[in-house]
């Protein structure tokens, strides 16, 4: 090797880690988002494989970064393939049970005949005694399971995309939703239809509850609710206001109050201190709320309290637990009377900022 050609390729190489390191501090300083998605076969009635989730991924990344995130949070097994024309999905192993239960609108759909260049084709409508040609291999769901104008297909904010998963970047508060289109190339999901004899299906748009199963996850207050989301969730033809009725319910703090409960009114809490205690602690104290029977307090990450903790005392003071050290959090309490059984609140307090040093 020549003098020039070992000082081109010592440029090369100086040049390559240069960039490298540049790419790493980009990423590390790149702004965490969140998004939620969910992975559905309601077409064939088997519900979700994966129930509303948030994801948290880098600022830039696109929807192939959240469903492989996904994926492996969930040990969902995903078989893709990377053509010059995009990133295609081909399967999802182990995502059929077998059990079929494909809803009757489907089951009703016509035939499709297409006159491609090589000739005719024909096909016809699954039937709940169909079978999934893939099934032996992994019990794999996707492109020609039931029927040949099968496979798994996206849409981001209730709308369909029509570029590959590696080509659609996402937002933070984005709804991503995999779903498996058994039919008519994602007529029977409400995808566009490109056979004439064949309309595309009408179907709520459940993007907003969605949102609110992931963020309530985890979280028992919200149980009994999060199963009814779930299960009008889950069903393929629910009406756009069933899924709202549920998606109200989650914000009604209480029952619906009855003439008693309506006279009773709750002063604004107030935080009187908000400080951080030794072992990542923060200890509240709150100001009394004439009558109050306890307060609520939740804190976050953020200033919008989105995924809030939430917890309840009868004191005016609180120890907030294991907290992350070197994190801000931001602190809001509020008091609540009874009427009965029902709890009526007051209004949030003021926010409280405290970072934790200690």
């Amino acid at each position: 090797m020549n003098k020039v050609t070992k000082r081109v390729m010592a440029l090369f190489m100086s040049l390559t880690m240069v960039l490298g390191m540049m790419t790493i501090v980009s990423a590390d300083t790149q702004k965490t988002i969140t998004v939620t998605m969910t992975i559905e076969r309601f077409t064939i009635g088997q519900g979700f494989l994966v129930e509303p989730t948030n994801v948290e991924v880098k600022e830039g990344a696109t929807v192939k970064d959240v469903m492989e995130k996904l994926a492996q949070e969930k040990n969902v097994k995903i078989n893709a393939t990377s053509y010059t024309y995009g990133y295609y999905l081909d399967s999802i192993s182990y995502a059929d049970t077998g059990k079929l239960n494909i809803p009757q609108s489907i089951l009703d759909m016509p035939s499709i005949d297409v006159d491609y260049e090589h000739g005719p084709q024909h096909y016809d409508a699954p039937t709940n005694t169909s079978t999934n040609a893939l099934f032996e291999d992994e019990q794999k769901l996707g492109g020609g399971s039931y029927t040949d104008l099968a496979g798994w297909m996206y849409g981001i904010n209730n709308v369909e995309s029509s570029v590959g998963m590696d080509s659609k970047p996402v937002k933070d508060g984005d709804v991503v939703r995999l779903q498996f289109s058994v039919y008519a190339g994602g007529a029977d999901i409400g995808f566009t239809s490109y056979y004439e004899n064949i309309v595309s299906a009408k179907l709520a748009n459940k993007d907003a509850l969605i949102k609110k199963v992931a963020a309530t996850t985890g979280n028992s207050k919200y149980d009994a609710k999060r199963t009814d989301a779930i299960k009008v969730l889950e069903k393929y033809d629910a009406s756009q206001k069933e899924v709202d009725s549920v998606y109200n319910s989650y914000n009604e703090e209480t029952t619906t109050p009855d003439a008693t409960t309506q006279k009773i009114t709750v002063k604004k809490a107030t935080i009187k201190s908000a400080k951080n205690v030794k072992k990542n602690k923060i200890k509240l104290t709150i100001k009394k709320v004439a009558g109050a029977k306890g307060y609520q307090v939740r804190y976050a990450t953020n200033k919008k309290f989105k995924k809030a903790v939430v917890k309840t005392t009868t004191k005016t003071t609180y120890t907030i637990k294991k907290l992350k050290k070197k994190k801000t959090y931001y602190v809001q309490v509020r008091a609540f009377k009874k009427s009965g059984k029902t709890r009526v609140y007051g209004n949030w307090s003021n926010r409280k900022r405290v970072k934790i040093t200690k």
